[in-house]
């Protein structure tokens, strides 16, 4: 288990909101978010997540609420070789530490990125050969295969460039470090405050401030939206929505997010290495009983792990729920029933994952497999996954997490030395599938090969997929301006504004 300390702020005192408007400005917004920077800011960590939503870090690309690839720090991009990408930098765009943005500072950010003890799934040393400056405007990025996706990858939060001073022996720390609308003036475990950057290159945000409360538990979210005490409440289940739709002076958003919860085996190790048993566990679960018992029928099951709607999901798979074939296909693969025990890693950062474990652990019962489960932190378990060290895991992921089109989800998560293998499978069949992807420009080419790859990780049961998740952002309607942003990248934004 990895420990992780802030690099900053600990000891800060937490302040009441009154306390918090009177040192901001009266024109300052409350939020709950469900995630707390956990990892010192990792940039692959949900802690770079944090930073983007709380309007201080920014890209050299962006995803706009629209989903489309748009400009930020970086004003134009060219692929000058197949593997070689030019970024042009925006004029006069300075950190927060009133250090100018050049070429030198991005690659500097960039680097360290690379050089993490953890790099990001968009951007580490199995895909990223060099970033270098060249001249004062130009960032030359090179990888290490054709790729005509890294500016949509550029445009992840984890790609986020802070300035030189935010990386000292090996931490980072983004107070006074970031170029966005707003800066991080304290954080702790629980509450993270910021204020409004008067020099933003995009022109002066409307809100003075606000402050950022981390509350992992959506009842409670739900709860300070319905009482006042907040007034943007992120992520709330669709089982909760029905209590806040008559609540007076509250609106509710839908994000239909393109995330989902999946039940992840470690295809390396044994009994998960067998294709029978695999696919046994995928046809012992009921993904519509699961639905119905855990989120009230309010998510929709999922087959594959893309949405039907999606332009690249298959459309002709069926769900894979059949019990007497779960339990022949046991018999087939040698396996007693009860015989069979394995262990199932399951997360307490979101509350209903310990209810599918629940579920699961019932479900493969009836077809003899005995599971344990264990509940922890993900930051005391992701060692364990990241290292093969686990049987079966639960995970709530996002395919567009990485990048707006799901080629850098796959290459993460399946190829042989993808950076969140979990799975732990490796085949030269799927690695040439997906480097096919990176080296096709034509967008409408792409899709049947991200639908020819679902249909493979569906048929073998490399990961069984469990439901596609909904949720919503609640806000009062005493706030302007807000809008849910399609990956969840974005939320204090400089048009943000409070009657």
């Amino acid at each position: 288990m990895r420990t992780y300390s802030l690099a900053f702020a600990l000891c800060a005192a937490t302040l009441s909101t009154s306390a918090f408007a009177q040192a901001t400005g009266s024109n300052t917004i409350r939020m709950v978010d469900w995630w707390s920077p956990k990892t010192g800011w990792e940039m692959a960590s949900d802690d770079a997540f944090v930073g983007s939503r709380s309007g201080c870090y920014e890209s050299l690309a962006r995803i706009g609420f629209d989903n489309t690839l748009q400009p930020a720090l970086a004003t134009s991009w060219t692929q000058t070789a197949p593997t070689t990408w030019e970024f042009t930098l925006r004029d006069n765009v300075k950190f927060q530490d009133g250090l100018p943005l050049n070429a030198e500072s991005a690659a500097n950010a960039l680097n360290n990125l690379l050089k993490a003890a953890m790099p990001a799934r968009a951007f580490s040393p199995k895909v990223i050969k060099s970033v270098e400056a060249v001249g004062d405007k130009v960032v030359k990025i090179t990888t290490l295969e054709p790729s005509v996706l890294l500016p949509l990858q550029m445009a992840s939060p984890a790609t986020s460039i802070l300035s030189p001073s935010a990386y000292k022996d090996g931490k980072i720390n983004p107070i006074n470090a970031c170029t966005g609308p707003f800066v991080i003036t304290e954080v702790d475990p629980t509450r993270a405050t910021v204020k409004r950057n008067d020099n933003y290159w995009g022109g002066k945000p409307t809100l003075d401030g606000a402050e950022i409360r981390f509350i992992s538990d959506a009842n409670t979210r739900a709860t300070q939206i319905r009482t006042g005490e907040t007034d943007i409440a992120r992520l709330i289940p669709p089982w909760i929505v029905s209590k806040l739709k008559s609540t007076p002076g509250v609106k509710l958003e839908a994000v239909n997010a393109p995330r989902t919860t999946m039940l992840l085996m470690n295809n390396k190790k044994a009994p998960f290495d067998n294709i029978k048993v695999r696919q046994a566990v995928q046809a012992a679960i009921d993904n519509a009983g699961l639905a119905a018992a855990v989120y009230e029928g309010a998510v929709q099951p999922a087959v594959g792990p893309f949405v039907s709607t999606d332009p690249w999901a298959p459309k002709d798979m069926k769900p894979a729920f059949d019990v007497k074939k779960a339990k022949s296909l046991l018999d087939e693969a040698g396996v007693k029933p009860g015989a069979l025990k394995v262990s199932l890693l399951a997360y307490s950062n979101k509350t209903e994952l310990k209810d599918v474990a629940a579920v699961i652990q019932e479900m493969l019962k009836n077809v003899g497999i005995q599971v344990d489960i264990k509940v922890a932190e993900y930051n005391a378990i992701e060692p364990d996954m990241m290292s093969g060290n686990y049987d079966m895991a639960l995970m709530s992921r996002g395919y567009l997490t990485d990048a707006a089109e799901p080629a850098s989800y796959l290459n993460a998560d399946y190829k042989c030395k993808g950076a969140f293998n979990i799975s732990q499978y490796c085949t030269p069949e799927m690695d040439a599938k997906l480097a096919a992807i990176y080296a096709t420009p034509e967008p409408e080419k792409r899709l049947p090969m991200y639908a020819d790859i679902a249909k493979k990780v569906q048929s073998e049961a490399l990961t069984v997929f469990l439901i596609h998740e909904t949720s919503y952002d609640a806000y009062s309607t005493k706030v302007k301006n807000f809008k849910s942003h399609p990956l969840n990248y974005y939320v204090l934004t400089p048009s943000l504004s409070l009657n």
